[in-house]
C-alpha cells in the first residue's frame, strides 16, 4: 500500500470521525460539477448559511489622469458572501491587471471597531499578476464568527481617498472540527484544495490550489477563479503558466 494511499485513508477515517462530511459524501458531485470532479479540479460549495458580504471591484472612483491605462484589483473571493478560512491566520491573494504605480495599502477592519484592525503598505506590484499577503506578518489572529473586511488600496492622490483604487472582500473564521482539520493536514495540497472547495473553505482552498500549481499546471486555482467570477485573473493565471512552460 502507497504512503499516498495510507494518507487518504488516514484523512477518510478522521472526517468520518469528526461527524462531518465524510469523503465519500464530499466526493457525491451533483451533476454540474461533474467535469470538474472528473479532470481533478476543486469545486468549490458555497457555506448553506453564508455570511453577509462579498467581493468588490477595485477602479477608479474618480476622475484621474495618467499616463498609462489605470489597473484593476480584483481580490480572489467569493462575490456575494464572505468567504470562510480554518486558519486564523490564512494568506490573501489579490490580481492586478497592470502594474501599480502608486502607493499601495493593505486594510483589515472589524465592524464596531472605529479603526482598522491593520491598516499597512504594502509593495506595489510591478506586474500583472496574483500576488499573496501573509497575514501572519501582521501578528493578527481573526476571532470565529467575526466578518472581517479585507481590502488593497492604490492611492492615486493621497489628498483625495475618493481617487483610490480600492478593491475589498468579506473574510469569517471558521475552525472546523480537529479531526476534519488533521485529515485535511495531511492530504496532498491538490486533495487539499478540492477537500476545503468542498467543504466551503474558500481561503485555504486558494491557498491549497496555489501549493498545488507546480504539480496540476494551475488547473485547480483557475477553475476556483472562474467559478466565482474571476475570469480574468484565471485566463491571466492560465497565459502566465504556459509562457512559465516554456
Amino acid at each position: 500500500m502507497t504512503a499516498c494511499r495510507v494518507r487518504f485513508i488516514i484523512a477518510a477515517a478522521a472526517l468520518a470521525a469528526a461527524g462531518g462530511p465524510s469523503i465519500a459524501a464530499l466526493a457525491q458531485t451533483p451533476p454540474e460539477e461533474t467535469a470538474a470532479q472528473a479532470s481533478g479540479e476543486p469545486a468549490y460549495r458555497p457555506p448553506l448559511r453564508g455570511a453577509p458580504g462579498g467581493r468588490v471591484g477595485g477602479a477608479s472612483r474618480g476622475i484621474f489622469r495618467a499616463a498609462a491605462p489605470l489597473p484593476m484589483i480584483e481580490l480572489l473571493a467569493p462575490r456575494n458572501h464572505a468567504g470562510l478560512s480554518a486558519n486564523p491566520a490564512p494568506s490573501l491573494y489579490f490580481f492586478v491587471s497592470a502594474p501599480v504605480a502608486w502607493p499601495t495599502r493593505f486594510t483589515i477592519s472589524a465592524p464596531g471597531r472605529p479603526a482598522p484592525v491593520v491598516e499597512a503598505p504594502i509593495l506595489a506590484p510591478v506586474a500583472a499578476g496574483i500576488y499573496r499577503i501573509v497575514l501572519a506578518d501582521y501578528r493578527l489572529r481573526l476571532e470565529p464568527g467575526i466578518v472581517y473586511t479585507w481590502s488593497v488600496s492604490a492611492i492615486l492622490d493621497p489628498r483625495i481617498h475618493a481617487r483610490d483604487i480600492v478593491a475589498s472582500a468579506s473574510l469569517m473564521l471558521s475552525p472546523p472540527d480537529p479531526a476534519v482539520a488533521a485529515a485535511l493536514a495531511v492530504v496532498s495540497a491538490t486533495r487539499r484544495a478540492a477537500l476545503c472547495a468542498r467543504l466551503g473553505l474558500w481561503y485555504d482552498a486558494v491557498a491549497a490550489a496555489v501549493a498545488a500549481a507546480p504539480i496540476d499546471r494551475h488547473a485547480g486555482l483557475d477553475a476556483l477563479l472562474r467559478e466565482v467570477g474571476l475570469a480574468e485573473a484565471a485566463a491571466y493565471d492560465r497565459q502566465a503558466a504556459a509562457l512559465s512552460a516554456r
